[in-house]
């Protein structure tokens, strides 16, 4: 993955870490609205040519997916930007509120195809078989797999809720098309209108997508509490110093994906010198910082280790 990378972004072995994600992140967004426009043309032709409403929902579908990926390439651009002095820690939630426009697109386009499918039900049209529009949806279906394969490693990569959320989409599609598929075949050559159905049941799938996009990006915003992994090791790395007898008052602040702030306290021998204090606190700081990529800032607590033990 590394090696496409390096050929498609500019410079990407001698960025660092913020840039790289900010560059990965407008690069799965170009491939994302590409990938996407085509599809959208490609299925509308297909329901043009077969009269199936699924068809024409997924090819809406797709659309909604093509805006979330200009507004997921804003979130990134944006987020990438560096930290001014009216916002000292960077713009890196803009990522989040950028996942929680694209749930909100998510769930609009979901109402609609959930309309116009009910509707369809209720009066349904014949649909006709083509070749041609099988291969426009087997083809839908490969590239739905393909943009769901490097969304989900380049956002457990980089750590990206925004990539991730791509990735569940774009699975939700895999399903949804192929759904689509069986059903213009098997309305096809059947009295029973399953196009009208299929296309009801992805209108449900995108709207199940949609909430939960919107609970993975509304709950950074809102201040969750730090994974409980990267507080066990942040535990293990301050205890595993023989100068430090305990911490305590630990705050991750979360100002973005790649942008975690650490600050606590650490008890030491208050006899302990200033030089080996700090030394000590430092040595801290940086393995934290290099295991968990984050800013860490750590108060030295001089305590009474005689009264610490008989107490």
């Amino acid at each position: 993955m590394d090696t496409i990378l390096s050929r498609c972004i500019k410079d990407y072995e001698n960025l660092d870490e913020t840039s790289k994600r900010s560059r990965v992140g407008i690069f799965t967004g170009i491939v994302g609205i590409v990938v996407n426009l085509c599809l959208v043309i490609l299925k509308l032709v297909a329901g043009f040519i077969t009269g199936a409403v699924s068809i024409t929902a997924d090819a809406a579908n797709n659309f909604s997916d093509a805006a979330s990926s200009i507004v997921t390439l804003i979130g990134f651009k944006m987020a990438g930007k560096p930290a001014d002095k009216e916002h000292p820690y960077g713009h890196g939630r803009m990522e989040y509120i950028a996942g929680l426009v694209v749930a909100e697109l998510i769930l609009l386009m979901g109402a609609e195809l959930l309309h116009t499918s009910v509707l369809k039900i209720i009066h349904p049209n014949k649909v006709i078989f083509s070749i041609v529009s099988i291969v426009i949806l087997v083809f839908s279906v490969l590239a739905k797999v393909f943009l769901a394969l490097i969304n989900n490693k380049l956002g457990h990569k980089f750590n990206s809720t925004t990539m991730l959320a791509t990735a569940s989409d774009s699975r939700n599609d895999v399903l949804a098309t192929s759904v689509v598929l069986i059903s213009v075949i098997l309305t096809s050559f059947s009295n029973f209108n399953f196009d009208a159905y299929a296309g009801a049941l992805v209108a449900i799938l995108v709207l199940i997508a949609g909430v939960c996009t919107i609970r993975d990006t509304v709950s950074p915003l809102l201040g969750k509490a730090p994974d409980e992994k990267m507080v066990s090791g942040i535990k293990r790395i301050v205890l595993s110093n023989n100068k430090i007898y305990g911490f305590h008052d630990l705050i991750v602040h979360d100002y973005g994906p790649g942008r975690k702030f650490v600050s606590l306290h650490a008890e030491i021998d208050k006899d302990l010198d200033l030089v080996t204090a700090h030394d000590c606190v430092d040595a801290i700081e940086k393995q934290i910082s290099e295991e968990f990529k984050c800013y860490v800032s750590i108060h030295a607590d001089p305590i009474d280790i005689g009264y610490k033990h008989n107490n």
